[in-house]
């Protein structure tokens, strides 16, 4: 294989982010990063790009394009469709959307769709890009890999494939309710207590414990009988509502009888670490992947299938 540049994108809602890349028999390597706007806001998605990317284009000539995220949804640049899981990164290469701007060949990678673990239809487009560089190390990893974050994907994977995913919107959620609620009354929103994050935990991984909405008001009443303080209250909910989604997964996991698959995080922020934390409070076993480069892998491994 002889050493190519490219140019790879993450490209969502709030930021954008370009990597120059090279891709060898080592595989790919990141070598610069610059960051922009996102989806929502851009007027010009080609500006834009080029504004960015230019200092490139005018040190290396014409390079590759490939572009993941919500730039390729029916809000972004080009609208470049869905492909059905199981697939791997053959699948997402036949179904590249290819364009021409100022002479530079850009693709658009495809979301990713399914029937999730309760039978309903979702939706995936960007975070699959870790996954498919996770796959690139371990093609035949038989596992559960969790990417937290405000909309938590958990994605099943086998023989080298994304098999299918779930989407959690419990991030969302807890910060809806601690902005916008009745829960983020008198709580102070930057403060952090591990026992407390811990309690939230145990609250909603007891096997009799309260179904979600009933845990959460747990928050309130706490805080209004004073055990807790206002310094306590959002770890507890943060607690509360990473323990719920970790319990609703293992469930769905279990009547599919495949509760027993070994659980990856990847990631490197607050959100990841938090996952591991509940994981280890449930004792379940799990790693913790924090490598920026996968992405970028992912990317790479798409265009050279293509």
């Amino acid at each position: 294989m002889t050493t190519t540049l490219f140019i790879g994108g993450e490209w969502g809602s709030a930021v954008m982010r370009l990597y120059l890349c090279r891709a060898g028999n080592e595989g790919v390597t990141l070598i610069e990063t610059v960051t922009g706007g996102g989806v929502v806001g851009c007027d010009d998605f080609e500006a834009a790009f080029f504004a960015a990317a230019q200092p490139w284009f005018d040190a290396h000539g014409a390079l590759p394009v490939i572009l993941a995220g919500m730039i390729g949804s029916n809000i972004g640049w080009r609208d470049s469709g869905y492909v059905e899981a199981p697939a791997d990164a053959a699948d997402f290469a036949a179904r590249l959307t290819k364009i021409q701007a100022r002479g530079i060949d850009i693709h658009f990678t495809p979301g990713l769709k399914c029937r999730n673990l309760f039978g309903q239809p979702d939706l995936v487009r960007g975070e699959e890009m870790q996954v498919l560089g996770q796959l690139n190390r371990q093609p035949n990893i038989q596992s559960l890999i969790c990417l937290p974050g405000r909309h938590t994907k958990w994605m099943l994977t086998e023989g080298g494939r994304i098999t299918s995913f779930t989407t959690s919107m419990y991030g969302e959620l807890n910060d809806l309710l601690l902005g916008h609620g009745l829960l983020g009354k008198g709580v102070n929103r930057d403060a952090w207590s591990d026992d407390a994050f811990d309690a939230g935990l145990d609250l909603a991984g007891s096997r009799q414990g309260p179904a979600f909405g009933h845990a959460v008001f747990a928050t309130r009443g706490r805080l209004v009988l004073g055990e807790h303080t206002a310094d306590d209250a959002a770890a507890f909910l943060g607690g509360v509502t990473i323990g719920c989604d970790v319990r609703d997964i293992m469930e769905a996991l279990d009547r599919r009888g495949l509760g027993e698959r070994p659980v990856t995080i990847l990631g490197h922020d607050s959100a990841a670490k938090r996952y591991a934390r509940a994981f280890d409070r449930y004792r379940m076993p799990h790693e913790i992947i924090a490598l920026p480069s996968l992405a970028v892998e992912g990317l790479g491994g798409i265009l050279a299938a293509a």
